[in-house]
């Protein structure tokens, strides 16, 4: 007798599974954040996170919908905010990082302040917010002077994965601005009866599903806590689930569930030994 071909899923309903399941597991890694995380680092780590799973969920959601074109549009932004976050932690430019968005948001906003136009339009709230972040805004360095976001390319060569921007990134990057066959596929779903269309194929989710590992994996090593074994175990087993079909990342969620919250899954920064 032969074995059977191990397999990737690609099954909607196991994939659905996966991501709710990781939902779950980055909701209680998320938690433990809050409770033990202090100070920028620890902050940005869990956003990213949450961040991260987010748009996850919203690829395969767009995915299921039948709309590939823009599953893809949202792994480019998936793998972007994974390489911000190795190069946050690479240079330590938690705080330069919240100055340039509190900046950029702050110039947004007096843009929308400045145009004769629109400043009709807009809440009485917002010149509020303007004045009530006035005075952070002059203490931050000049616009040529402040943090600058990293290129894709660049830090994926720090990662040792160019392939990564080659063969992920920059192939999403393709799907972002109108190219001749787009909207093909839309048609289809839009003049055919519900249901009669076949799914696209799956890379794109399980590729994002990895891809949110690996950034869940990043926040863990910026962090200054020590996490639990069971915490890398379960990013282990979606790995595994992801090349096999095999859902040990179950049974380690189950083990977290029992584990967590009458024994803590980290130790915070000050017992760090």
């Amino acid at each position: 007798m032969h074995e059977s071909a191990v397999l990737p899923p690609t099954d909607p309903d196991s994939l659905q599974q996966a991501i709710d399941t990781f939902r779950v597991y980055c909701g209680v890694v998320l938690l433990s954040f809050a409770q033990h995380g202090q100070g920028l680092r620890e902050t940005v780590a869990r956003r990213f996170i949450a961040r991260g799973m987010s748009c996850t969920q919203n690829i395969f959601a767009v995915w299921r919908a039948g709309s590939e074109h823009d599953a893809w549009i949202l792994h480019r932004s998936l793998i972007d905010r994974l390489f911000h976050l190795h190069y946050l932690g690479k240079t330590d430019g938690f705080s330069e990082f919240d100055d340039f968005s509190f900046a950029a948001l702050y110039e947004a906003r007096q843009q929308l302040l400045a145009d004769p136009d629109m400043r009709s339009k807009l809440p009485e709230s917002l010149k509020d917010i303007q004045q009530r972040d006035k005075a952070r805004y002059e203490r931050i360095p000049p616009r040529k002077s402040r943090w600058q976001r990293p290129k894709a390319k660049d830090v994926a060569k720090q990662m040792d994965l160019c392939f990564l921007y080659s063969c992920a990134y920059d192939y999403a990057s393709a799907q972002v601005h109108p190219t001749f066959d787009e909207g093909e596929a839309d048609y289809e779903i839009l003049t055919k009866p519900p249901g009669t269309v076949a799914l696209p194929n799956s890379t794109v989710v399980t590729n994002s599903i990895l891809i949110h590992t690996m950034l869940v994996q990043e926040a863990l090593n910026i962090s200054e806590m020590r996490w639990h074994v069971l915490v890398y175990d379960f990013l282990d087993h979606m790995h595994l689930f992801l090349k096999t079909g095999e859902q040990q990342f179950q049974l380690t969620m189950r083990e977290i569930a029992q584990f967590w919250p009458a024994s803590q899954l980290c130790e915070p920064p000050s017992s760090k030994g």
